[in-house]
Formats: C-alpha cells, structure tokens, sequence
C-alpha cells in the first residue's frame, strides 16, 4: 500500500510539473509575441513607441523633461524641419540620433512632437 501511495504521488507531482510548464511556455510565447509586436511598431513608425525607447530617459515619461528640456508644447517652438535637425544631428547636449534611430522613425517623431502646442 505505501508503494502504491509513493507511486501515486510521483505520478501526481509529474503532472503538476508538465502542468506547470506548459502554462510557463504559454506565458512565454505571449511575451515573445508582444516584443514582435513593439518591435513592429517601431519599424512601421509609431512615434509614442519611439520615443518610450528612445527619448524617455532624457525627456520624461510625459515630455516634461528630466536631462534633457520639456518637450511639452515643443510644437510652438520648433518647426518638424527644426526637430528632425536636432534629432539627426545633435544639439546643446543632445547626441546625434542619425545613426541609432532610422530616418523615418526620426520624421515620424518630429511630426508627432511638432503637433504638440
């Protein structure tokens, strides 16, 4: 009887173990998939995206600035011409983007920023 019970209790612990891993995988490949997603976003230009992975640290989680200025309203100060400029080349502090963002993603974030007034 208590080989039985040994027996069935390794039986029982196999399964919580496959149980367990097949929820594990599931939750994997949901995470996967959402990276693809993000990924894809920001390849097809999605500003917000953009700048949650590209300008957030410097500017703030709501454009108000932390190493780098507000950008807030940034669309009444600055043209979309004058924001790819800054963003390609660089300016008071801010490095050069050109090589780390590609050039559509840095027009799609200007005219994203350019908006705001």
């Amino acid at each position: 009887m208590n080989s039985k019970l040994k027996y069935g209790s390794a039986i029982g612990v196999l399964l919580g173990v496959l149980v367990l891993s097949a929820c594990g995988s599931s939750g994997a490949d949901a995470t996967t998939n959402n990276n693809r997603n993000e990924e894809r976003s920001v390849q097809e230009g999605d500003p917000e995206i953009i700048y949650k992975k590209k300008c957030m640290s410097c500017h703030g989680t709501d454009l108000q600035g932390r190493r780098g200025p507000s950008l807030q309203n940034i669309g009444s100060r600055l043209t979309e011409e004058e924001i790819i400029d800054i963003v390609t080349n660089g300016k008071n502090g801010m490095p050069k983007f050109e090589k780390n963002i590609s050039a559509e993603d840095i027009q799609s974030v200007s005219k994203w920023l350019s908006e705001l007034k």
